[in-house]
């Protein structure tokens, strides 16, 4: 399993140990920052309805690309269901996708310490966003027939698909 992470480039902001702010806000305004920030590392966001999760990131046009990551975005409590998460990575691989947990946290912002309330725009500048993608080496090779292998084991192709080859 492969583990990354990032955030948001903050010049002038510092982490913040106070999480209360970040606590105020709805799952809707911490999908909007998610959203806000993927764009801005230039994917194309939608919907992640159809796959379980909240968004869904394509490197180009969904008409011409087929989606690489789901996103699931940590919510207003700040803590990860294990139910939920052992869910979403084990339809990870059947989807050939990646899956990225994201998680809103607040930044201590020099000229302003106001909160953003429920209806008021985000100031995107105010929040930073950790991401952690979890994938497998093996999703990518489950529709092919290829041998696979362990060591110096290998798995024997079935004779019916030898015969296809």
């Amino acid at each position: 399993m492969a583990a990354t992470s990032s955030s948001s480039p903050q010049t002038t902001a510092q982490p913040s140990t106070n999480n209360t702010n970040t606590l105020n806000l709805t799952m809707e305004q911490r999908i909007s920052i998610v959203r806000h920030h993927f764009t801005q590392k230039g994917y194309r966001v939608h919907s992640g309805l159809q796959f379980g999760c909240e968004l869904v990131l394509y490197a180009d046009s969904p008409g011409r690309v087929h989606s690489d990551f789901c996103v699931h975005v940590v919510g207003v409590d700040g803590r990860l269901d294990w139910r939920t998460l052992q869910t979403l990575v084990r339809a990870m691989p059947d989807l050939h996708k990646t899956l990225i947990i994201a998680n809103v946290r607040q930044v201590v912002v020099a000229e302003d310490e106001s909160n953003d309330s429920p209806g008021s725009t985000i100031d995107y500048s105010k929040y930073a966003v950790d991401e952690l993608a979890m994938g497998t080496e093996h999703a990518p090779f489950r529709h092919k027939n290829i041998p696979k292998g362990v060591g110096t084991q290998t798995k024997p192709v079935p004779k019916s698909k030898k015969q296809k080859l």
